[in-house]
């Protein structure tokens, strides 16, 4: 007769397995422990962390809440239950799991670094601060609490803290190739270029296939002008790796500024990986600012990206029971890059802010890659926030639909860091494009694409794969930032002579552009033209954009450069120029509303496309619409009126900016309450569309 073993010699041999790397053996063992013990907690955390492994996270969750309903002050046991709920995105109910299990074992450092990674997931910046430093005091060289406190502060907009936290771990782990990855990228983020290539350069040294050090080392040097090095590196990369995707985008990158020559340079890239969105993204935004593709062109080709991702399964959120009552409170979600100091901070962060909470529970999902101080606003106003950097497009589809969301706005649309793809699986009931993105997503599974009637004329309804819908004003409100410079007096007074400028993006400045100006210039000979970008330190961009001037005829003398500062200083040097020209084909936005703000007149030819008519827009509804010229002819007209004029500029200076925050763009409460109505409105229509309720 053979005695069974006991539990203990049977688990002894599961947990032996496991480290030793048999998973499959660990499995059996741990099973056959339960067929004759069914309440053995230490088999049932084993399985849960077996299931947990192979991303089986609902096994997981069963198993271990099984242990921790035997042993519910079990330390391991409520680390396991956390960590499978931070797994699946659930970080509320994870950090209430780790904090009690960090209260039964205090002086457990891996718990306690669950525990910060979930306060970090959840955005509770200090909390996840204090914790990471509790790991490092409790386990001094804890090299994951290093990196993790370091990617914390960068994201916390605070990357020179980062640069000291690396440098500590480093000296306990000189040959770490990561931590020399991440000390560059902080070093990169806190304006120490030579340094971060040191730092990449180390790295590959250290780990010679470290393709994400290659393809960072790749852009920095790119960055500096140094192309031909930063194509060495992304070819490397690609040849370690084929399917390297941020490689493929750094050498599409690598086409100067914009136009034609980068179409066509992302094109042949695309030819090399045609099955890679990212890269067709780059192609579309690169689009944007060729005058030579036209609309239907341009259309053509966000539909050959939506053609990518032809449903063969159900919308995912029919994987869930949906109530389509047309009033109930809603679930609104934000999926966006640029939770971040961008126009998104002046344009979306006051409609989030203005919601009615009754009836709006808003998530935002961050796929923001240079976090900063600005983030945390973004993150205040949400009722709950989710850094889905690290999630792959189905687990963040997977995530919205466990977080219940009934409207979903995608605000990148083919930006960096966008997730378009999560998109394509149809995660919410009701999918809208809104925000940075200037066209069609290209997408049958996003349902409305929220314009207005300058932006989005009806005319141009067959070059949306989504349904238009239209706000009544402006398609978006801009909110001034809280402390605003006093309105200068115009330039031309002292100088005699006017000065024209452009503050937009250098992408924004290509031959398009430069050849109205220089129709302006010809026709005002005494007048001069400032181009401000903080891109222009790059001396070989100030002569490109010269030599355009030069060719035509326009000496340099009659052009200057600045290259900003900060968001101040770039506001204060509005008082050099007595008035703005707009960039074409694609059109100032924010610039446009800050010119306004700092009373300086914006002078535009509305263009084909949406991007070429921001200007248009924010000056017809920001108290400017004499701005608004039909065409180039029509745009030198209006540039002679205003210098013949030169002397009444200071009072039009004045007047405009009162008018300006008086105007529809500026009324961020009534711009909230056409937005949310818009979406209301869309939530009713599918309602009508849908039963009542859907499982």
């Amino acid at each position: 007769m053979t005695t069974q073993p006991s539990p203990e010699i049977l688990f002894d041999a599961a947990a032996r397995a496991y480290q030793a790397g048999d998973r499959s053996g660990a499995g059996a063992k741990g099973r056959e422990i339960l067929a004759s013990y069914p309440n053995h907690g230490d088999a049932l955390n084993l399985l849960a962390i077996l299931a947990q492994d192979e991303r089986r996270l609902p096994d997981a969750e069963e198993l271990i809440r099984r242990a921790v309903a035997i042993d519910p002050r079990n330390a391991l046991y409520l680390n396991t239950l956390g960590t499978t709920l931070l797994a699946q995105g659930r970080t509320d109910e994870a950090i209430r799991a780790l904090t009690d299990a960090a209260n039964a074992a205090p002086r457990e450092a891996e718990i306690l670094f669950n525990l910060a990674n979930a306060q970090r997931d959840a955005g509770l910046t200090e909390a996840a601060v204090q914790s990471y430093q509790g790991v490092i005091s409790l386990r001094a060289g804890h090299l994951g609490a290093y990196n993790n406190l370091a990617t914390l502060l960068k994201a916390a907009g605070e990357p020179e803290s980062a640069v000291t936290v690396l440098i500590e771990a480093i000296a306990y782990a000189p040959k770490s190739a990561e931590l020399r990855f991440n000390l560059g990228n902080a070093m990169a983020m806190s304006g120490q270029a030579s340094a971060a290539e040191a730092a990449y350069r180390k790295a590959i040294q250290l780990n010679p296939k470290h393709l994400q050090a290659m393809v960072n080392l790749g852009v920095a040097l790119a960055e500096k002008g140094r192309k031909t090095e930063a194509e060495e590196l992304f070819r490397q990369a690609i040849e370690l790796d084929p399917t390297v995707s941020q490689a493929y985008v750094g050498l599409a990158d690598l086409a100067d500024d914009s136009g034609s020559d980068a179409v066509a340079y992302r094109r042949a890239v695309l030819a090399m990986r045609p099955d890679l969105p990212a890269i067709r993204s780059s192609l579309l935004m690169c689009m944007q600012y060729d005058p030579k593709p036209t609309r239907a062109e341009i259309a053509a080709e966000h539909r050959a990206y939506g053609a990518m991702f032809e449903r063969t399964k159900p919308p995912l959120w029919k994987t869930r029971a949906v109530d389509f009552d047309p009033n109930r409170k809603l679930r609104l979600g934000v999926v966006s890059g640029d939770f971040r100091f961008h126009a998104m901070l002046f344009f979306a962060l006051p409609v989030f802010e203005a919601r009615d909470k009754t009836a709006w529970e808003l998530t935002c999902y961050s796929t923001t890659a240079k976090t900063d101080v600005h983030t945390r606003s973004f993150h205040a106003a949400a009722d709950r926030w989710r850094d889905v950097r690290p999630l792959a497009p189905d687990e963040l589809a997977q995530l919205i639909v466990r977080d219940q969301i009934d409207v979903l706005i995608d605000l990148s649309g083919h930006a960096p860091h966008n997730r378009l793809v999560t998109f394509a699986a149809k995660p919410a009931p009701l999918q809208v494009a809104w925000g940075d993105y200037v066209d069609t997503r290209g997408l049958k599974a996003i349902d409305v694409l929220l314009g207005d009637p300058i932006h989005t004329p009806a005319a141009g309804d067959p070059h949306y794969t989504e349904r238009v819908v239209r706000l009544p004003k402006d398609y978006i409100c801009y909110r001034p930032p809280a402390a605003t410079l006093p309105v200068a007096s115009t330039p031309a007074g002292r100088n005699g002579f006017i000065t024209f400028g452009c503050f937009s993006e250098i992408t924004k400045i290509g031959p398009a552009a430069v050849a109205q100006w220089i129709a302006v210039l010809k026709a005002i000979p005494d007048a001069r033209m400032l181009i401000n970008n903080h891109l222009l330190t790059d001396t070989a961009k100030q002569g490109r954009l010269l030599s355009l001037f030069m060719d035509a005829g326009i000496g340099a003398e009659r052009i200057s450069f600045k290259t900003g500062g900060t968001h101040a200083e770039f506001l204060s040097q509005y008082a050099e120029v007595d008035a703005i020209l707009d960039t074409a084909p694609y059109s100032g936005g924010l610039t446009t509303c800050e010119a306004l703000l700092m009373g300086v007149p914006v002078l535009t030819v509305t263009g084909d496309r949406f991007c070429g008519r921001h200007a248009t827009a924010h000056l017809t509804n920001g108290g400017y619409p004499e701005g608004v010229a039909a065409s180039v002819p029509d745009l030198v007209t209006k540039a002679r009126a205003l210098a013949a004029a030169a002397e009444s500029l200071t009072t039009l200076r004045r007047d405009l900016r009162a008018r300006f925050l008086g105007s529809a763009v500026c009324d961020v409460a009534g711009f909230a309450r056409a937005f949310y109505s818009a979406l209301r409105t869309a939530w009713a229509a599918a309602c009508v569309a849908t039963p009542r309720s859907v499982h």
